[in-house]
C-alpha cells in the first residue's frame, strides 16, 4: 500500500491536447491546475501558483504556465518582446519607476484554506494604484471573481493595511501560516520502522536508529533515529530544525499525524519516509538497513594555555584551546570594534586546560571508556554518565581559579555573567551541537549563583546524555572532547532577543537572511506553548543590486499586536551586520563555497531594554 500526503493542488488534465503557454483568461479550476505549480519560495508550503503580468501599454492579461516559465522576464523576452537585461527590467517593474512596463505578481491557491490570493515579490514597490489595477484586472478574468485576495507580505504593505482594505479584501500573513498543516523541516529520504509515540519519556522498548518516529510534541532532545514526524509546527531556528538538517535526516510537521488513519496503517511497518519542500512521502517498502558506518574523528584539544584569556586576544586560532564558540565570540569582538554592533561586555575565556586539570583527580577518564563500551545499552549508558557529571561536580574546584575568575568579574564593573560552553565539539563546520550544553548564570551578589556552581555545572553538561549520543552519532572520539568557558556580562533586560540565519531558507541561492525575533527574554528557539514570534526575511542595502531594500512578514510575535517587535531602521542596521559578519566568515570558511547566497551563519542577537543597541552575542556554521 502507498500512502502520500498531498500538499499541491491535483493537476487536472488540460482540455486540450497540447499543453498551452499561457491564457488570457482563467475561467475554471481545471485551467487553474493546467497552468500552475509549486511558488518560488517554500515559505508556507501547501500552495499552487501561477505568475501573471499586466502589460500597460497594451492592456492585456497573461497568466503564464509554470511548467514552462520559472520567471516572469523569460516569458516577457521570448513573448513579448522584452529587450532589457534582468537587472534593467528589474529596476523599471520592481521599483516604483515611471519606465514600469507590466505590473508583475503571483496567483496562489492555498489548499488547506480553499482560497486564492495574489501576492507581490517583496521587493516590489508597486504604488497603491496599480495594486488595485491588478486586482480588478485579475478579478475580472478569473472564476475566483470577488472572492480573490490580495496578501499583505512586506512591512511597507502592513503599515497601510487599512487603507487597502478598503480597496480589495485582503489576506494577512499569519492567516496562511496559522492554517497550514503541513511543514517541511529537514529535507532528505530514510527508511524504517514507522512508530507512534505519544510520550518519549515513558517508552516501553527503546528507540533504534531505525525507527522512524510519529510524536505530538517537540521533543527536547533529537533521538537517535532515522526519521521525525511531529505535530508541532517548529520555527526554522529551533534546536530539533537545526540538529535535523545537520544530520541530514528528513524531519516535517504535520499536525494530524496522529489522526491520519491512512498513516496508522503503516504503524510499525517498514517505510520510504521522504520529505520535500512542500509535501512528505510514506511508501510501505522491504529495504535492508545497514549500520551507519562512521569513521571516527579525533578533536584537537591544546591544553598549554594555562591562563584566563581576555576577549581582545580570542580569534580563530584560539579554538584549539578555548573551544570554537569563545573564538568566534573573539571574532565578533574584534569586527564590532568598527561596525555598527557591540558584543556583550566583560568577555574572557576559561581554556580547556583547567577543566582538564579538574578531571584529573577524578575517575572520569575511565567511565568515558565504560561509557562508550555500552553505549547502545541505555540503562548502563545512563548510568556512566551520570557518575562522570556527579564526578565533576562533587571534585573541589582549584581555588586558585575560583580567586582569578573573581577578580575578573569584579574588574569589569557588572554583577550578574553567562558562563556559557565552549567545547571543541560544537559551532563547527559540520557539527552544529546547538542546544547540547548548558551555560549558567554566575552573580556577585547572589549567594546562590556562585563561581565555583557555574563552572562545575557547565563542565558536567559536557556529559549529558543527548551530547554524549550526538557526538557519537558523528563518530567523534569521546576522550577527545572538551569543554571551555566563555565568560560575559549577562543581560537582566533585553527588550529584544532573536536569531537569524544568513541566507534565505525558503528560496534556494537567493538573497535574504531570515530572522525570528521575540520581545523581551522570551525564547524564540524553544517558545513557550501557543506563543508566536516575528519570523521574516530581510537583506542588507546593496547598491549593485536592482532590488530595494524590503522587509518579508511571515509571522508576527502573538505578543505584538501584529507589529513587528524591532523598527523598519533597527531592522535595516541588523541585516548590515549580519551581512558584514557573514562575509568575514564567508572568507575564512573552510568548505570555500563558490556560491555566497547558499552560505549560512547561525547568529543570536538582542536589543537593549534602555538603549536598543545591537548587540551580537554568538556565532557558528549553519550546517
Amino acid at each position: 500500500m502507498i500512502f502520500r500526503f498531498l500538499l499541491i493542488l491535483v493537476l487536472f488534465t488540460s482540455c486540450s491536447s497540447e499543453a498551452q503557454q499561457f491564457l488570457n483568461t482563467v475561467e475554471t479550476a481545471e485551467d487553474f491546475a493546467m497552468l500552475s505549480g509549486a511558488p518560488l519560495s517554500s515559505k508556507y508550503g501547501n500552495i499552487s501558483s501561477i505568475k501573471v503580468i499586466y502589460e500597460l501599454k497594451t492592456q492585456k492579461l497573461y497568466f503564464i504556465n509554470s511548467n514552462f516559465y520559472k520567471y516572469h522576464y523569460e516569458f516577457c523576452q521570448f513573448n513579448l518582446g522584452e529587450k532589457a537585461d534582468l537587472g534593467e527590467f528589474n529596476r523599471a517593474n520592481y521599483d516604483n519607476s515611471e519606465d514600469r512596463a507590466y505590473l508583475l505578481a503571483n496567483l496562489n491557491y492555498s489548499k488547506t484554506l480553499n482560497r486564492y490570493f495574489l501576492d507581490l515579490s517583496p521587493y516590489d514597490q508597486m504604488p497603491l494604484d496599480y495594486m488595485k489595477k491588478l486586482y480588478d484586472e485579475i478579478a475580472a478574468n478569473t472564476f475566483i471573481k470577488n472572492k480573490l485576495s490580495f496578501l499583505l507580505n512586506t512591512a511597507r504593505l502592513l503599515e497601510k493595511k487599512d487603507e487597502l482594505s478598503t480597496k480589495f479584501p485582503i489576506i494577512l500573513p499569519e492567516e496562511i501560516y496559522e492554517n497550514i498543516s503541513f511543514q517541511s523541516v529537514s529535507q532528505g529520504k530514510t527508511y524504517g520502522k514507522l512508530r507512534f509515540i505519544s510520550n518519549l519519556d515513558s517508552l516501553e522498548s527503546p528507540l533504534l536508529p531505525t525507527d522512524i518516529i510519529v510524536i505530538k510534541n517537540t521533543p527536547m532532545y533529537l533521538p537517535l533515529v532515522s526519521g521525525i514526524i511531529v505535530t508541532e509546527f517548529q520555527t526554522p531556528l529551533s534546536h530539533l530544525s537545526i540538529l535535523g538538517q545537520n544530520r541530514k535526516i528528513p524531519i516535517c510537521a504535520y499536525k494530524s499525524a496522529f489522526s491520519d488513519e491512512k498513516m496508522r496503517l503503516n504503524e510499525l511497518k517498514m517505510v520510504e519516509f521522504r520529505v520535500l519542500k512542500d509535501t512528505f512521502y510514506l511508501v510501505q517498502k522491504n529495504h535492508s538497513i545497514n549500520p551507519k558506518q562512521q569513521k571516527e574523528i579525533v578533536l584537537t584539544k591544546n591544553l598549554k594555555v594555562d591562563s584566563l584569556i581576555d576577549v581582545k586576544n580570542l580569534n580563530f586560532r584560539s579554538a584549539n584551546y578555548t573551544g570554537n564558540k569563545a573564538a568566534n565570540f573573539g571574532v565578533l569582538n574584534s569586527l564590532s570594534q568598527s561596525h555598527g554592533f557591540k558584543v556583550p561586555e566583560g568577555g574572557f575565556a576559561i581554556p580547556f586546560y583547567y577543566y582538564e586539570q579538574h578531571l584529573k583527580s577524578t575517575k572520569v577518564d575511565e567511565l568515558i571508556s565504560l561509557a562508550v563500551k555500552f553505549q547502545n545499552t541505555p540503562e548502563k549508558l545512563n548510568t556512566y554518565l551520570g557518575m562522570i557529571r556527579e564526578e565533576i561536580l562533587l571534585t573541589k574546584l582549584d581555588p586558585k581559579l575560583i580567586a582569578e575568575v573573581r577578580q575578573k568579574l569584579v574588574k569589569s564593573g557588572f554583577k550578574t555573567f553567562r558562563f556559557r560552553s565552549s567545547t571543541n565539539a560544537e559551532d563547527a563546520e559540520g557539527f552544529s551541537g546547538a542546544g547540547l550544553y548548558d551555560s549558567k548564570t554566575v552573580s556577585l551578589i547572589d549567594t546562590s549563583k556562585t563561581i565555583e556552581k557555574g563552572i562545575l555545572k557547565v563542565w558536567a553538561s559536557l556529559w549529558s546524555n543527548q551530547a554524549f549520543l550526538e557526538r557519537s552519532y558523528f563518530g567523534i572520539n569521546q576522550h577527545s572532547v572538551s569543554m571551555g568557558i566563555l565568560v560575559h556580562r549577562s543581560f537582566p533586560n533585553e527588550a529584544v532577543n532573536g536569531v537569524a540565519i544568513t541566507k534565505n531558507l525558503y528560496r534556494d541561492n537567493y538573497i535574504g537572511f531570515v530572522v525570528n525575533a521575540q520581545l523581551g527574554d522570551i525564547a524564540v528557539v524553544d517558545p513557550p506553548k501557543g506563543v508566536t514570534c516575528d519570523q521574516f526575511i530581510c537583506s542588507p542595502k546593496d547598491i549593485n543590486s536592482s532590488f530595494q531594500n524590503t522587509i518579508e512578514v511571515i509571522t508576527f510575535s502573538s505578543l505584538n499586536h501584529q507589529k513587528l517587535v524591532m523598527t523598519e531602521k533597527e531592522i535595516e542596521n541588523l541585516a548590515e551586520q549580519l551581512d558584514i559578519i557573514k562575509r568575514f566568515f564567508f572568507l575564512k570558511s573552510k568548505t570555500h563555497l563558490s556560491n555566497y547566497e547558499s552560505f549560512g551563519l547561525d547568529i543570536e542577537f538582542k536589543l537593549d531594554e534602555k538603549t536598543r543597541q545591537l548587540y551580537i552575542k554568538q556565532v557558528r556554521f549553519y550546517n
